[in-house]
């Protein structure tokens, strides 16, 4: 009890250094609620991007015996679609896919109209998500190679 009838100097010591502890406290508490909302990527799930992809078709089987797939010119049409989603799903997806297509009995070309598959997680639906896919599919024709008895 004393100390507290004491020396007027350590009295005012003692609130400087509780005033300098207090507001040391608070800026390091703003600080880190300040990193908190740069370094905090939810943002990104709320906020609505656009990216055109490129369509990629994808095959479930190979043609029948005796006919062969041209893959180099299998084609969706259109080439490219513009998807809309939340910017942390869509950042890192770099195609939109068809879904699987069977060809094991197709034994000439077909052209059919295919859905696409979600993209990152987002459904996908209406007229702008069906892609006209043209499947090029030729038969395989051998070559008879002469031999000494056909010449």
């Amino acid at each position: 009890m004393n100390l507290l009838k004491g020396s007027w100097v350590l009295k005012a010591a003692s609130l400087i250094c509780a005033v300098l502890t207090y507001t040391y406290i608070a800026g390091e508490i703003n600080n880190v609620e300040k990193d908190k909302k740069l370094a905090d990527p939810s943002y990104k799930l709320i906020k609505l991007t656009a990216r055109n992809l490129p369509v990629k078709v994808r095959l479930a089987t190979s043609p029948p015996d005796g006919y062969r797939l041209l893959a180099d010119k299998v084609s969706p049409e259109p080439a490219r679609v513009t998807v809309v989603g939340p910017e942390a799903l869509l950042e890192e997806t770099s195609v939109a896919e068809t879904a699987l297509i069977d060809i094991s009995e197709s034994t000439k070309s077909i052209t059919k109209k295919i859905p696409l598959e979600s993209v990152a997680g987002i459904p996908l639906s209406g007229t702008p998500y069906l892609v006209d896919v043209t499947v090029p599919i030729e038969k395989i024709v051998e070559e008879k190679v002469p031999t000494k008895e056909n010449r």
